[in-house]
Order: C-alpha cells, then sequence, then structure tokens
C-alpha cells in the first residue's frame, strides 16, 4: 500500500468517525467493529475515541438506568401500568447493551385516565415540573405533558405515541390491549406490542422534522433483527394503514433495509406502498439522512393541537388567552399582585395573536417552498399522499 493509499484510508475511517459520532453513533460503531474483529484496520486515534465514546455512554447509561429504576419503582408502587419506550427500552430488550445505545431522557406512555397520578407521584418522588398546566386541558391538546426534571434528566410523560400530524392517528387504546410483559431496569414494565414498537419506531424517525435520522433507522433495523421470526409483517401493513400511516412506515422501512439491511418482507412493502415506493423518492429520502436538514412539517396551528371543528378551535382560543392567575403570573410576573389582571388579558391577547401570525408566515413560507422543488417538501407532499 502506498502513502497515499494509507493518508486516504486514513481520511475515510476520519469521515467514519465524524458521522458516527455526529448521529450520536459512536457507541455502536465502536461495539460493532469490536464484535467484527477488524480492531487492527482501524486507526489507533479513531479507536481511541470510538472506545472513549462507548466508556462515557457506558458511565452515562449506568447513571440514568438507576434513576429509571427509582421511577418505574415509585409508578409501580403507585400502581400506575407504565409502558417504557424509545432508548430506555431498546437499550436493554433490543440491543443487549445500554452502552451502545445512547439516550438523552426517558419516554413514558400511561394510560390517559392515569395522566393526573402519574404528575402526582413524579412530583411526590421529588422531580419538578416544566410549567404549571392542568393535565385534563393538556391532554385534550397535546400527546404528553409538559417535561419533567429527575435531576438534570428530563421525563415525558406520553398518553400516545405521537401527536395527530395530518390524516396519521394512533390508536392508543389497542397499544394497551396488545401490550406485553416486560422487565427494564429489573423491574416488570409492560412494553409495546413487537408490532407496534416497529410502527413506532417508524413514525418517531420524522414525525415531526423530516429529515430522517440514522440512529432511529438503525433502532429499526435492530428491532427487526432482534424479533426476527416474532413479527407478524402483516399486522404491521394493516395497523399503520388503519392509521392513516402507510407510507409514514413504508419509506423508513424501505430505508433501512436499503442502508441498513434490515429483514423486511417485500411483502409487507408492498402492502404498505402498494405499486412500489418511486426510486425518486427513495433517493431524496436516502439524502436527507446525511444532509442535516431541519425541515419542520408546518400544519395550521389550531390543527397541529388537536382542534378540527370550530367549535374546539373557540374553546382552544379561549384556553390560551384566559389562563389561570397562577399561569398568568409566570408568563406576566408583575400580574401577580396587579389589581388589575385583566390588563394583562389585553397583553395575553396581543401575545396569542402574535404566535399565530408568526406561525402561519412560517407555514406560508414552507408552503410556497413545497410548490418548488425543494427535496423535503417533495417528501412531505408524497407522504400527504399529494401527486
Amino acid at each position: 500500500m502506498s502513502a497515499t493509499d494509507g493518508s486516504e484510508l486514513s481520511s475515510d475511517w476520519g469521515e467514519a468517525l465524524e458521522i458516527a459520532t455526529d448521529c450520536n453513533l459512536a457507541p455502536l460503531f465502536y461495539k460493532r467493529l469490536k464484535q467484527n474483529g477488524i480492531r487492527r484496520q482501524v486507526p489507533a486515534d479513531v479507536w481511541r475515541r470510538l472506545r472513549e465514546a462507548y466508556l462515557v455512554n457506558a458511565a452515562r447509561s449506568a447513571r440514568l438506568y438507576r434513576q429509571l429504576e427509582a421511577l418505574l419503582r415509585c409508578l409501580r408502587e403507585s400502581d400506575i401500568p407504565v409502558m417504557v419506550l424509545k432508548g430506555a427500552f431498546l437499550g436493554e430488550a433490543v440491543y443487549g447493551d445500554t452502552a451502545a445505545r445512547p439516550m438523552n431522557d426517558f419516554d413514558l406512555l400511561v394510560r390517559k385516565a392515569d395522566l393526573q397520578r402519574t404528575r402526582a407521584a413524579l412530583l411526590e418522588l421529588g422531580c419538578s415540573c416544566e410549567r404549571p398546566a392542568d393535565v385534563e386541558s393538556v391532554s385534550r391538546r397535546y400527546h404528553r405533558l409538559p417535561w419533567f426534571l429527575m435531576g438534570d434528566t428530563v421525563v415525558e410523560v406520553h398518553w400516545t405515541i405521537m401527536p395527530h400530524i395530518g390524516a396519521v392517528r394512533v390508536d392508543a387504546a389497542g397499544l394497551w390491549r396488545r401490550a406485553q410483559p416486560a422487565r427494564v431496569t429489573g423491574v416488570d414494565v409492560l412494553a409495546l406490542s413487537n408490532e407496534d414498537l416497529l410502527l413506532h419506531l417508524s413514525l418517531h424517525s420524522f414525525h415531526k422534522h423530516l429529515c430522517f435520522v440514522l440512529r432511529s433507522l438503525c433502532d429499526v433495523a435492530y428491532t427487526a433483527e432482534r424479533f426476527r421470526g416474532e413479527i407478524d409483517w402483516t399486522q404491521v401493513a394493516e395497523r399503520a394503514r388503519q392509521w392513516g400511516a402507510a407510507r409514514h412506515v413504508g419509506l423508513p422501512l424501505s430505508l433501512a433495509r436499503s442502508m441498513l439491511r434490515a429483514e423486511v418482507p417485500d411483502d409487507a412493502l408492498k402492502r404498505l406502498v402498494p405499486g412500489g415506493l418511486d426510486a425518486r423518492i427513495l433517493a431524496t429520502a436516502r439524502e436527507s439522512v446525511f444532509a442535516y436538514t431541519d425541515y419542520e412539517q408546518q400544519m395550521p396551528l389550531f390543527d397541529s393541537m388537536g382542534a378540527r371543528t370550530l367549535s374546539e378551535k373557540t374553546d382552544l382560543a379561549r384556553e390560551r388567552i384566559f389562563l389561570p392567575r397562577d399561569e398568568m403570573a409566570r408568563l406576566y410576573p408583575r400580574a401577580r399582585t396587579s389589581r388589575y389582571l385583566y390588563r394583562y388579558y389585553v397583553l395575553r391577547v396581543r401575545d396569542v395573536t402574535r404566535t399565530y401570525a408568526s406561525h402561519a408566515l412560517k407555514r406560508a413560507h414552507l408552503l410556497r417552498q413545497a410548490r418548488g422543488q425543494d427535496p423535503n417538501a417533495v417528501l412531505l407532499r408524497w407522504l400527504s399522499g399529494k401527486p
């Protein structure tokens, strides 16, 4: 091998390290290289940095899982059924190595009827809340409660696995009917069924920002491999169609198969996208994985909060303007002691109007992009079923 060849090889490894680090995959990259026994082919400095990333995440994960254990035991003692989602579940149950799959927060799913008790249990445990909120009002508009903080770790409490986006509607009650027993950090909990887990991971890969996340695609591929032979792919496709999410699931599954060799059957993809996936759409989606773009799906503001009818939108506007006094005091500190609270509601009308106008202008700009050839706008039109 010439010196030039060696330099180019080192450069390739450096680029691979950079991508792995940017995508938060360095610990997994290290583990896979070690499993494949190609240590000698990796430049020493690259190997050192990958090993360091793995060990740092191992220590961080150990601390996080101790917190998670306390959290789950608290909910169990309060007799609140809970499902553990995303990284906290995948690290143990799918990857089999909590150091290989980084996580930044805890995502928990509880029944909508248990949201109030869950909030009380977390506050009793010592968690702080992002902001005071009426649980009943929040659950009508959003898919999760405001964030909790357990030390410096964010805890997200969901009652469904994703918000309503366009025509996509998740059957939250069905998730509980199909839930299966699991153990996470030594505590008995519940987990999504294998099929619902794949659907959740696929939808999560881009439900907010239309840039496909490589780590999410790895989650899909590892899940398909871990539960190989235990997944009813017919049910995956049928359920995605029932939720109005066939294309939203078919595209990331196709990406995971083409880029990561995920074991996704042809028949499942045909059921999800009858007639097959347009090669240009797949190519555009593949490019978005490494493009690091951030194209936010902009829905009308009321729709994004779950309001559909005129009555629902009127009620939502009233709720957003006429906040309880304690929340008004948080937003407008002088309102706490003012004798003229009504004056601050005038300010609230102004601020809500500005928020709505800003959102509408941003959405109009993105819609103008969509009429052009912005790659992510093309993907969004396709996912929405538009030509």
